[in-house]
């Protein structure tokens, strides 16, 4: 598999075979090929011919996997670029390729328009999704990218080799994918007989991590506010429910909160009391519980504390139903 430039028509060898007297010759024969071919084989030639790696200059940050390697991580790239300067013309891929955004906005050129990417956006592109890079001049921006070879059942399988697809990430979500480029990066360089099984891990190790991210933009949902979910529900009596949830999370209590914010439109506390209130209905419906039992069970100090954060919530005092609309 080559990687680079294809060579151009007009290239050293056509020019060369010219100035020997037999270009007249050559481009003759080379007419008569096109005139000959199938129309399905020419389309072959032009499809494989805009798909390839344009090389970034040599003393910017990349690496390219090696002629004849085996393993499904192909090229990365990091580091400062300046699109408007050296701008990437579109071409398809031999794989996929995850593009992040850490700063600037350079300008995506594909499907025949001009798309400005902003910083902390991250694009999963298909080997037959044809796209290129421009920006201004002057300007310039910083980027992590990944090409790979897909694994036929992994979290992307479902994807089409066409596909296009834009998320915006946080700033935690920014760091663990720096993080795994940091990786990639490392591991490429070691060359001992332990990084070739990292390496092969590292696609698998991407793909599960952009899957996460492609689940969460569907069902607007956060994998964070998934995980405190279940948290509290086996936690509805800790005494301090903000501390140990942020804990857990390995977030500061004001990023959890801001969190719930955004993704619930409500805060942590008014999560708990919501959920603690649908237990407590649950449990006075078992006969002999009483709300002193309830109360206890869930948390609070005392009886009156649960009537009355109980009420706040219902708007009534919490209460065992009457005997003929018990469980039986």
């Amino acid at each position: 598999m080559a990687y680079g430039k294809w060579p151009e028509l007009g290239s050293h060898q056509s020019r060369d075979m010219a100035d020997d007297g037999q270009g007249a010759g050559w481009c003759a024969g080379h007419l008569e090929f096109v005139v000959l071919a199938s129309r399905l084989e020419f389309s072959r030639m032009v499809h494989e011919r805009i798909r390839g790696l344009v090389l970034p200059a040599a003393d910017r940050a990349h690496w390219v996997a090696p002629l004849g390697g085996s393993g499904p991580l192909l090229y990365l790239a990091w580091g400062e670029r300046q699109f408007g300067a050296a701008p990437v013309p579109a071409r398809m891929h031999h794989g996929w390729v995850c593009a992040l955004v850490e700063r600037g906005a350079p300008v995506l050129v594909h499907e025949g328009r001009r798309e400005p990417v902003p910083a902390t956006t991250l694009l999963l592109i298909g080997p037959n999704h044809a796209f290129g890079w421009a920006d201004a001049r002057a300007r310039s921006s910083k980027l992590l990218v990944w090409m790979w070879q897909r694994s036929a059942s992994g979290p992307l399988a479902h994807l089409r080799d066409d596909a296009f697809v834009r998320v915006d990430v946080r700033a935690d979500e920014l760091a663990e994918f720096g993080e795994l480029h940091q990786l990639s990066r490392r591991e490429v360089h070691r060359a001992d007989r332990c990084s070739a099984d990292t390496l092969a891990a590292i696609p698998v190790l991407l793909e599960a991590r952009l899957a996460l991210l492609d689940q969460s933009g569907v069902d607007g949902k956060d994998e964070r506010v998934q995980q405190a979910m279940q948290w509290i529900e086996k936690h509805l009596a800790t005494r301090q429910p903000l501390a140990r949830l942020a804990d857990y999370l390995g977030l500061s209590q004001a990023t959890v909160q801001r969190l719930f914010r955004r993704r619930l439109g409500t805060t942590v506390m008014k999560t708990i009391v919501e959920l603690r209130c649908h237990e407590a209905e649950r449990l006075l419906r078992l006969e002999g519980t009483t709300i002193k039992e309830v109360a206890y069970k869930l948390g609070y100090r005392h009886p009156h504390d649960f009537s009355r954060a109980f009420r706040k919530h219902t708007g009534r005092l919490p209460r065992r139903p009457e005997r003929q609309d018990m469980p039986r």
